[in-house]
């Protein structure tokens, strides 16, 4: 069994970088420690960081033969949405040896299956036989990452930031085939399944602890009219949601309207953003905490 440590980033494929750079400042007041172009993979990108979380907003370069990249084969299909999650692992050979032994195949930056990992290198599952874009990167490899430096705290987004992060509450997974989808996170994965829930007629859902401090949530909608199956029909499996944990709700709302963020749901303990005006990514925030979490 192979080891999975922090979560890297989550990857958010946009149309305009610039444009979704000033969004995360504006919004997220993030703290920016990478803004570069990958030739390899035909993207120019940001990390920047959320409280704890770390985003990668990535836009498709304008060059040419883009459009055949994963990227931009992705953007086609997808267009402004999540694009996968990263994590930091302990071994690259030992995690692909770890897919390998459940016939799941890996791919490099540029989509090429991988015979033979480098072990200094990442590498990704193919979406469709992990029911989403999945990476692994070596642990501590990327050296520039301030979450990884001796004194780092994100106490800032909590303690005076309105939106009050305290953390990552949840990165959610769609799927129509829920229990499929938690083995590969529980047993693949090494991850372990702490809470289950269903709320009659509309979804049901099972929160898998992976790694050091990520809880994904694995959820089948039971009714055609919610939004997130209507994005399962039009999309398929994937990354769909990352909700974060707020110390105030009515404040985060508050100060969300003031920045011409609209909010689709709100309930007395969670809200959920037009993906419109987050780049196509949906975004929720919530005052509940998950039964059972380790973190």
């Amino acid at each position: 069994m192979f080891t999975i440590r922090k979560l890297f980033h989550l990857t958010h494929v946009v149309r305009d970088l610039d444009a979704a750079d000033q969004w995360y400042d504006d919004v997220f007041s993030v703290n920016r420690f990478y803004r570069g172009y990958e030739e390899r993979a035909v993207r120019h990108a940001s990390l920047v960081t959320i409280g704890e979380l770390v985003m990668e907003p990535v836009q498709l370069a304008n060059v040419p033969g883009a459009e055949k990249s994963p990227i931009g084969k992705f953007q086609a299909r997808f267009g402004q949405r999540f694009h996968s999650i990263a994590w930091y692992v302990d071994s690259v050979v030992d995690t692909f040896a770890g897919f390998k032994n459940h016939n799941l195949r890996m791919v490099d930056v540029a989509g090429t299956v991988v015979k033979k990992p480098h072990p200094a290198m990442p590498i990704w599952t193919h979406p469709r036989e992990t029911h989403g874009l999945l990476e692994f990167a070596p642990n501590g490899s990327y050296g520039a990452d301030p979450r990884l430096q001796p004194g780092w705290s994100s106490a800032f987004w909590r303690d005076q930031h309105p939106l009050g992060i305290e953390r990552t509450s949840h990165i959610t997974v769609l799927t129509k085939t829920l229990p499929e989808v938690a083995a590969l996170y529980r047993d693949v994965m090494g991850g372990r399944l702490i809470h289950q829930e269903e709320v009659a007629g509309t979804r049901r859902c099972a929160f898998i602890a992976v790694g050091e401090d990520t809880v994904i949530e694995v959820l089948q909608p039971l009714s055609a009219a919610t939004p997130e199956a209507r994005d399962l029909e039009q999309y398929g499996d994937g990354v769909y949601a990352v909700t974060f944990r707020t110390m105030n709700l009515s404040k985060a709302a508050e100060f969300l309207r003031s920045k011409n963020q609209r909010i689709d749901t709100l309930s007395a303990d969670s809200l959920m953003l037009n993906k419109d005006d987050a780049f196509g990514m949906v975004v929720g925030f919530t005052e509940r905490t998950i039964p059972n979490d380790p973190r």
